[in-house]
């Protein structure tokens, strides 16, 4: 098995030169092979799949994380089936049978006021740029490290700025910057130290910037500004706040390099400004409204209620049926007074009396 994935992980190099597919797939499938052991692909079964998803439910991954793992796998048996041409071998990931259902995540963006916070400790001209380009024109991290000196284009006169990108896919993209964005651009650019490197943002040794440098230095500002967020998080923000401002949709996806509507369709969800205005108003219509009648009596005393009191010689002529199949000393006990009310024994006393003094009428006690 490892020669096949050796295999694979070349022809996943050659078709995806300038991606980290290749990395990611290749981890993927050393995972299920110590899973399953150094075994022919070819004896690899649909049972053992739901074994391995299984496994890797169990040890607490999400969703997502198994289905790309089952994803890499799919991939990867679909290259060895088209290159045995063996029309009886199919692929074991059955996606019915083994993908794992996720759940609908909304993007995770930060308010405006944590965006604040951390632009307010960011002093360096380099690190204001690299970071103004994530949260003002929404360029991730892997795409601000790979800036060239020549993809950025002077100020035409409508006031924005033209910026070359290199998305995924080695696709170019067209982004817009605002003034203020290219000002400081322009600034880190008047300290930017000779280098033969046509990268736009260098390192403190005049190389080009990574990804995990940038990383760590956020980190450090986050901790200055006692907020947490990450890099892509500033993306996010970004497209939250386009949204905000009814971008339409079209315009929206290719500003963000999506290739998927629903990708896109993440954000509007997230923050549909029409929900928000509705809500809005019809809150304001509700807090101009007179206080319901029923609010207005919530305040009042409530009087308490006193049942009716019956007429004792009328109760007990109405219940003087009940005393019919009684013993003599039993009836005794429930004729009525001078004053018209029974003698000390109510009807409760009476009926536990008759329980444990009278036995043939613990059968009948059930009417009472």
């Amino acid at each position: 098995m490892k020669d096949a994935i050796n295999r694979f992980k070349q022809y996943v190099e050659q078709r995806y030169p300038d991606r980290s597919t290749s990395k990611h797939y290749t981890s993927d499938l050393a995972i299920f092979q110590q899973h399953v052991g150094d075994v022919h692909p070819q004896t690899i079964t649909a049972g053992m799949i739901s074994d391995f998803v299984e496994a890797q439910s169990n040890q607490g991954l999400k969703g997502s994380t198994i289905n790309r793992r089952l994803s890499a796998l799919s991939s990867f048996f679909e290259f060895l089936i088209f290159e045995s041409e063996d029309d009886d071998w199919s692929n074991p990931v059955q996606w019915k049978r083994h993908s794992i259902r996720s759940g609908h995540h909304l993007p995770r963006d930060v308010s405006d006021q944590t965006v604040s916070q951390l632009l307010a400790v960011i002093e360096d001209r380099r690190d204001r740029a690299m970071f103004g380009l994530m949260i003002k024109a929404g360029l991730r991290v892997g795409q601000v490290v790979d800036l060239q000196l020549n993809d950025l284009h002077p100020l035409e006169p409508n006031g924005l700025a033209r910026l070359r990108v290199q998305g995924k896919g080695d696709k170019e993209r067209i982004v817009w910057l605002t003034a203020e964005v290219v000002d400081h651009i322009q600034q880190w650019l008047q300290q930017r130290p000779q280098s033969e490197s046509t990268c736009l943002f260098l390192n403190q040794h005049c190389r080009p910037l990574t990804v995990s440098g940038v990383q760590c230095r956020l980190k450090q500002y986050c901790q200055q500004a006692g907020v947490q967020l990450s890099c892509h998080q500033l993306r996010h923000t970004f497209a939250r706040r386009l949204v905000e401002h009814n971008m339409p949709v079209d315009s929206l996806v290719k500003l963000l390099e999506h290739t998927d509507l629903q990708t896109t369709q993440r954000y509007i969800d997230g923050a549909d400004p029409t929900v928000r205005a509705d809500f809005l108003e019809a809150m304001q219509q509700l807090a101009q409204l007179s206080p319901s009648p029923l609010n207005q009596t919530a305040d009042r005393p409530v009087a308490s209620f006193v049942a009716p009191q019956p007429d004792p010689v009328a109760l007990v002529d109405a219940l003087s049926h009940l005393a019919a199949d009684l013993p003599d000393w039993l009836k005794q006990e429930t004729e009525p007074t001078r004053c018209g009310a029974f003698r000390a024994g109510n009807l409760i006393g009476l009926k536990a009396k008759a329980i444990v003094t009278s036995a043939p009428y613990a059968g009948s006690d059930a009417g009472w």
